[in-house]
């Protein structure tokens, strides 16, 4: 009897056609139940790691919604409380207004504001993986920005603006803004030669 040719592709299919004949229906799992399987053990414990903890929350627009506010009633309050912020139109992003200050000669973005209407908080865009792909921009996070750089003030912004009155997104408002709002010890350091003013 002649030796099989190992590398011939007859004999690699001949092979699983006899074992798949040999096999019983209740050792292999059908196709669908597998790939759910694999997905569920192998895929989704990855995916896990590009997830936020509370992504469900912060993907729902209808509650982070809160006031909505046109950007140019944003621009105009934020203006009014540090007239040297400008605007200027981003290059890499058509949609988004970039806000600057001159720093010493030295123009210094600040943050992106939307063109057009605004959630009052952030929110991201989500793909078919449940994967978090864009962040929307609220008008509180380009707060939240101006007061990190230094260029407002935590009694500008609170005078300004207030807190949020819905009850649904003050936690992650007041954990944004606690070492500015309390002054402890950890309260950034930013802006100390009063550089934006």
């Amino acid at each position: 009897m002649p030796l099989p040719n190992l590398f011939s592709n007859d004999y690699f299919t001949a092979k699983m056609n006899k074992l798949a004949a040999a096999a019983k229906a209740d050792v292999f799992e059908d196709w669908g139940s597998a790939k759910e399987r694999y997905i569920q053990t192998k895929i989704e414990p990855l995916l896990d790691q590009y997830r936020e903890s509370d992504q469900d929350w912060f993907s729902d627009w209808s509650r982070r919604r809160g006031v909505a506010m046109h950007s140019s009633d944003l621009i105009f309050a934020i203006q009014k409380l540090n007239p040297f912020i400008f605007v200027q139109q981003q290059i890499c992003v058509s949609d988004d207004w970039g806000l600057y200050a001159d720093v010493r000669g030295k123009v210094q973005y600040l943050s992106a504001v939307p063109k057009n209407w605004l959630t009052e908080f952030s929110f991201c865009l989500l793909d078919s993986r449940n994967l978090p792909t864009e962040e929307r921009r609220g008008w509180r996070t380009v707060l939240v920005r101006l007061l990190y750089c230094g260029a407002l003030t935590w009694e500008q912004v609170f005078e300004e603006f207030g807190d949020p009155e819905d009850g649904w997104n003050d936690e992650r408002w007041r954990s944004a803004t606690h070492e500015l709002r309390y002054g402890d010890d950890l309260t950034v350091q930013r802006n100390l030669g009063n550089v934006l003013e």
